[in-house]
């Protein structure tokens, strides 16, 4: 099995604000894969796809 993460190990591997790994969660519908007491936890799969969201939306626009 792989490890399980909270968002603040996630965004301290992303090194990014909690908050931003928690709303690239709720946008992307990730489910946790088990909770401990009031914690979510996720796997180490589910970074990737929040790591892209965060740099898709941290780019800056062009033409601006």
């Amino acid at each position: 099995m792989s490890e399980l993460l909270t968002t603040g190990d996630i965004a301290r591997q992303l090194d990014v604000d909690r908050d931003k790994v928690t709303y690239a969660i709720r946008k992307l519908d990730i489910k946790p894969k088990q909770q401990a007491g009031i914690l979510n936890l996720y796997t180490s799969e589910d970074v990737k796809p929040i790591r892209e969201f965060i740099k898709g939306r941290s780019e800056p626009e062009a033409g601006g």
